[in-house]
């Protein structure tokens, strides 16, 4: 598993996110400080997971390429 802390703030942050990630095969979660996670391919779940205090994605394989410009 890879885990990056992530930043997402505006709609079109949040729509590109899930857009980028929803191409990837495999699993892509949201989570936050406590383990709570969704599903990072959900553009409702990822509008929700920016009220978390920190935000990270976790993947099973290397997408940092992918998704470094939420990269913090």
């Amino acid at each position: 598993m890879h885990k990056y802390k992530i930043e997402l703030v505006t709609a079109s942050d949040i729509a590109s996110f899930v857009e980028a990630v929803s191409a990837i095969p495999g699993r892509v979660r949201l989570m936050d400080d406590t383990g709570f996670c969704i599903n990072g391919k959900s553009l409702l779940g990822a509008m929700a997971a920016v009220e978390w205090d920190t935000l990270y994605c976790e993947s099973d394989d290397d997408i940092y390429s992918i998704i470094e410009k939420y990269c913090r």
